[in-house]
């Protein structure tokens, strides 16, 4: 049973880590928790081996905690000028209609 949870802290603290550094970085949570959790009850399981394995997933899980909630606190969505963006896609919109209007459908058919 610790080796399971072992291995699922393990993956859950690498794929927060990995959650953490990416633009997703508000989703690493629920695998830093996950991690946490499956670290707390490792540790309690066996008293007598080594902890070096819970040590790393509690590091790699605080790790991703960290950036998660830097990239949370210190990112900030800035909108740009989107004027240009309409402009553009009315541009774009009247020539589709212009290429439409220009087609002939006097040769064909409709059933």
């Amino acid at each position: 049973m610790r080796h399971a949870l072992l291995i699922l802290g393990f993956i859950a603290a690498v794929l927060a880590v990995v959650l953490a550094v990416t633009p997703l970085s508000q989703m690493s949570f629920i695998p830093a928790v996950v991690a946490l959790i499956a670290g707390i009850f490792a540790f309690y399981m066996d008293k007598d081996r080594s902890k070096k394995a819970v040590q790393l997933i509690f590091i790699l899980t605080i790790l991703s905690i960290s950036l998660a909630t830097y990239k949370g606190v210190f990112s900030s969505a800035e909108v740009g000028n989107t004027e240009e963006l309409k402009q553009k896609e009315q541009q774009l919109e009247n020539e589709s209609i212009d290429e439409l209007e220009d087609l002939d459908t006097e040769g064909l058919e409709i059933e």
